[in-house]
């Protein structure tokens, strides 16, 4: 099966679990932003030192690379279909989706906002730490969230099928 998926939520919302159902039952790949990071800083490119460098002074990666990565890995992976977890998170992001998939004569499938309460949301990420290696936190209040998350929402309700 040869979809492409896109599952939003705040964090906690439960992207990455429904994202390995997705994998392990129907065997499309699936990516984040943050996983991309972490092979680029395991395979210790000069773009994977520089943004651990980022992550760790807990700072955020910029979209122009988060968009550059995305772009290399929709050309070597995406022809099988592909399920991106918590990407885009921007609407700059959402925009440039748009703009690679068009240059790749694509389109996405579907795109999927998992909504959960804020209750829920604390419950799941309490107790979630930074992660020293690869900058990867959970700290962002939920006003932050919503503050980059509903302009992808609105978005991800008109995105081109």
């Amino acid at each position: 099966m040869k979809r492409r998926l896109v599952l939003l939520g705040p964090p906690g919302s439960g992207k990455g679990t429904q994202a390995e159902m997705i994998t392990r039952n129907f065997g499309i790949p699936v990516t984040s932003p943050g996983a991309i990071l972490r092979r680029e800083r395991d395979l210790g490119t000069p773009l994977g030192q520089e943004t651990a460098e980022v992550l760790q002074s807990g700072g955020l990666v910029s979209d122009k690379i988060i968009i550059e990565l995305i772009e290399d890995w929709l050309r070597l992976h995406g022809g099988h279909g592909f399920v991106f977890d918590g990407f885009p998170r921007t609407l700059p992001q959402a925009e440039s989706l748009n703009s690679i998939l068009k240059r790749l004569r694509t389109a996405l499938d579907l795109v999927i906002w998992l909504e959960v309460s804020e209750e829920t949301v604390r419950d799941r990420i309490a107790g979630r730490l930074q992660c020293g290696e690869c900058g990867f936190t959970t700290s962002s209040s939920s006003a932050q969230f919503a503050n980059r998350g509903m302009p992808v929402l609105r978005w991800s309700v008109s995105a081109p099928q």
